[in-house]
């Protein structure tokens, strides 16, 4: 290398010129001999005393000449400057080059852990990048866990890279400790070294840290005894500190989307809980309705809703000059029939007579409800005294036809119902409390006359 350079020197037109007029100054003839005494310049005279020549203290070739041992000499330094000028713009020119390249491999390599966003992701990429400006057998890298007092091996893709890692453990935990580089050429002379199978040799390690916390190390590893020239460990470096902080940040976006997934997660059971309550307090309310309109027993309008219903029914009657009757029903002796079955058995009894009724009403605007006790009440809109009358014939052969046992009855031995009958069409200064009225005074009346039957009242002008 070093003979080439003073070869090609030579072969310069600039040095050439200057070696010429430098004969023809001094008129003397010289020549100028690689280490291997090929004439590189001039006319060989081998009687002619000879001067070495070197440059960084490596010998490049020799001087011969006419003139004196002082003057050889100046020749002598003056080639010499002129190589070592020669091999100093070529190293310079690729330091500069090497640095460009690694000033480009950084900025490739910052790019590319930029846009990783998982931590396997970017252990991947730390593997490739380096091993295009690094010849090395083995890239490792150790995670610390702060909470845990532990280091964690990754970068290993077989269980013989493992069992590589698991030798230099002792040393990697040094390096953690004490926080520094380590340049081991030869581990195998290491204090630290786990003696066991392995095939690295040497080591290059550092700790990674961010802001002063120390997150893992990061290591070259190779399987021959190598010495690291301050190239390599310039450049490695720099890249520990990129790595840390691209490894620190695929930390937290793992850790954030871990906690996102646990949010979320938690949001949907929250959000399932919430549904489950809504769908909770909507059967709640619903079932308050019921209750606020529904007879819990017999399962039909109470008398709230009777109440609230025959106000609303009387108003459009009103406004269409209709009929409206009303029909309050009454249980015979349900007493009797309560003392001798039980009250269970008259709960019973109530439901199947509610049953009963019900089924004798043909129109859905005609409403049964529970008025009271054993007592009820059928609205019936639009419907004069007449066929008024006709809905309790139905209910009373209905209710025959069910034929419920009633052995202390004085009517009969089955079950029978009284009935009161109210009409009228409703006027201004009428009230539907009028129209109920007249209905119990009919009901009355029915009970009077030896019950089991139906009597009729007309609210009219003269009754008011």
């Amino acid at each position: 290398m070093q003979n080439l350079s003073l070869q090609k020197a030579l072969k310069k037109p600039e040095v050439k010129t200057l070696l010429q007029q430098l004969g023809d100054s001094l008129g003397k003839n010289f020549a100028i001999f690689d280490i291997g005494g090929h004439c590189l310049w001039g006319k060989a005279q081998d009687s002619q005393p000879k001067v070495d020549i070197y440059c960084h203290q490596v010998l490049m070739g020799t001087i011969t000449g006419e003139f004196t041992e002082h003057s050889a000499e100046a020749i002598a330094a003056m080639l010499s400057y002129i190589v070592q000028t020669e091999y100093e713009k070529k190293q310079l020119a690729k330091d500069t080059l090497q640095k460009y390249e690694e000033v480009v491999f950084l900025s490739q390599f910052a790019n590319a852990v930029a846009t990783c966003t998982g931590l396997q992701e970017l252990i991947e990429v730390i593997r490739a990048e380096i091993r295009q400006v690094i010849s090395v057998d083995e890239i490792f890298l150790y995670l610390y866990d702060q909470s845990q007092d532990s280091l964690t091996p990754l970068l290993y893709k077989t269980e013989e890279s493992l069992q590589n890692f698991k030798a230099i453990e002792k040393i990697v935990e040094r390096v953690l400790k004490l926080n520094q580089v380590e340049v081991i050429d030869d581990i195998q002379n290491d204090q630290d070294y786990l003696n066991q199978p392995s095939k690295i040799r040497s080591l290059l390690c550092y700790s990674l840290t961010v802001q002063n916390s120390i997150i893992g190390v990061l290591g070259l590893a190779h399987y021959q005894v190598k010495h690291f020239d301050s190239s390599d460990l310039n450049l490695f470096s720099t890249l520990t500190g990129q790595v840390a902080a691209a490894i620190r940040t695929a930390q937290y976006y793992e850790t954030i989307k871990n906690y996102s997934q646990t949010l979320e997660i938690r949001v949907k059971e929250r959000t399932m809980e919430l549904e489950f309550a809504k769908q909770q307090l909507e059967q709640v309310n619903q079932r308050l309705k019921h209750l606020a309109i529904y007879d819990e027993l017999t399962q039909i309008p109470n008398r709230r809703y009777f109440t609230s219903y025959l106000e609303q029914e009387w108003r459009q009657c009103l406004r269409q000059k209709s009929p409206i009757s009303l029909i309050l029903c009454d249980v015979d002796y349900f007493k009797n029939y309560n003392d001798l079955y039980g009250h269970q058995m008259g709960d019973k009894c109530l439901q199947s007579v509610a049953k009963v009724i019900q089924n004798a009403l043909k129109r859905p605007s005609d409403v049964l409800a529970r008025y009271g006790g054993e007592e009820f009440i059928v609205i019936l809109p639009y419907t004069d005294q007449s066929g008024a009358y006709t809905v309790g014939q139905r209910i009373h052969h209905c209710l025959a036809e069910a034929q419920i046992s009633h052995a202390d009855s004085p009517t009969s031995r089955y079950l029978t119902i009284s009935l009161g009958i109210g009409t009228t069409v409703p006027l201004l200064h009428y009230h539907p409390s009028d129209l109920i009225k007249i209905a119990d005074q009919a009901l009355y009346a029915a009970k009077a006359a030896g019950r089991n039957q139906t009597k009729l009242k007309t609210l009219s002008f003269q009754c008011s």
